[in-house]
């Protein structure tokens, strides 16, 4: 008994022993496979880049923000500028010019100087972010007039760390005046079929930036711009909208200004046999804001206004389609939409003999709500 007893209690000490054996060599190979790991203090953390074109060569500037240790303390922004012929490369010289480890996985901005992304084009650098598994698809991305390093190093009157007050800036232009631009948004307007991209535009003006239009691109080179105005008008094209201001001056001494504005498009395609019919039609509902020149807001007169509203919508959007089709540019993705309901489209064929020149008709109905009181 006594014999059995000690043979099973040699048995487990030998169980127990091999499972320690193992437990440690899994341990040991764990730890030596993982990546060497990183404090939060020990991180520079890249929130905004900016790419420039300097004698020919592609310069970043890395922007970081760090927290201090004082409660009332505001954090500080704080710059690295390096060039570098490939995105590789500048990674790798960001790092050689940080104290800590660079985490680029983080950044929320990507700011382009406009010469840099009409001589240079800027895939190259953003199909090598978005190839980063750590990366935000909801990432911002803008065209600067000023060189990008300029407006990362500014000095703006509000007390928010750059990165964030450029990111919240161009996302609240979304919501009112802009449509989406994120990085997602332009890589989806690249990749599609008879469809160009677009970005927003950046100035650099005293203690502020402002948006002041739309970059537009052919492949991933910028080409042209909108201002404001006919940014409002290309937003309510291509998507639906549930905010938004529009000005109108009806003649030289009448205007009203529209907020709150939603719309809704609904495009209609047509393979005719004398060729291809584009048709837009679009709902627009919105509030009088302010206005001169008109007196009073009996039900004829806002039936009157609404017209005169519906025709302008009408003119400026189409002028708007006539543009890009002079231009050979497609931002509004009307040859997408083709693509989709035309059979067996050859999209290069249509893009650059049946674009130019295909008749889009625009139809709105403009619905004025909640006149309120005005002036």
């Amino acid at each position: 008994m006594f014999q059995r007893f000690q043979k099973e209690k040699i048995s487990q000490q030998k169980v127990i022993k091999r499972m320690s054996i193992f437990s440690f060599m899994v341990m040991f190979l764990v730890g030596g496979c993982s990546p060497a790991s990183h404090h939060v203090e020990e991180i520079l953390y890249i929130q905004a880049q900016g790419h420039d074109l300097e004698d020919g060569e592609h310069r970043t500037t890395g922007l970081s923000t760090i927290f201090m240790a004082a409660e009332d303390a505001l954090p500080e922004n704080k710059t690295i500028n390096v060039s570098g012929e490939s995105l590789e490369t500048v990674y790798d010289s960001l790092q050689a010019e940080s104290p800590r480890y660079v985490d680029t996985g983080r950044t929320r901005v990507h700011l382009f100087h406009e010469d840099f992304a009409s001589q240079e084009g800027v895939f190259d650098t953003l199909d090598r972010v978005q190839k980063n598994p750590m990366i935000n698809q909801d990432m911002e991305v803008a065209i600067t007039r000023e060189p990008a390093r300029d407006m990362l190093e500014g000095e703006y009157d509000f007390q928010l760390p750059i990165f964030r007050y450029l990111q919240n800036l161009i996302e609240q232009n979304q919501e009112e005046q802009m449509p989406q631009t994120s990085l997602h948004d332009f890589l989806y307007n690249y990749y599609a079929e008879g469809a160009d991209a677009y970005m927003p535009m950046l100035e650099q003006k005293e203690g502020h930036v402002g948006v002041v239009g739309l970059a537009l691109f052919q492949d991933d080179r910028l080409v042209d711009e909108l201002n404001l105005e006919d940014t409002q008008m290309f937003r309510g094209l291509i998507e639906s909208t549930e905010e938004g201001t529009v000005h109108m001056k009806l003649n030289e001494n009448k205007g009203v200004t529209f907020h709150r504005l939603s719309s809704d498009s609904d495009w209609t395609i047509n393979q005719e046999p004398d060729g291809t019919h584009v048709q837009v039609d679009l709902e627009i509902n919105g509030a009088v804001r302010q206005t001169y020149g008109i007196e009073g807001y009996e039900q004829e007169n806002i039936e009157q206004l609404e017209q005169t509203a519906t025709e302008e919508f009408e003119r400026r959007m189409s002028e708007l389609i006539q543009y890009f089709q002079d231009r050979n540019i497609d931002p509004i993705g009307i040859g997408e939409r083709v693509g989709q309901n035309v059979r067996g489209l050859d999209i290069q064929q249509w893009e650059e003999e049946v674009y130019p020149d295909v008749d889009v008709e625009v139809n709105v109905d403009f619905t004025i709500e909640n006149t309120g009181a005005v002036e």
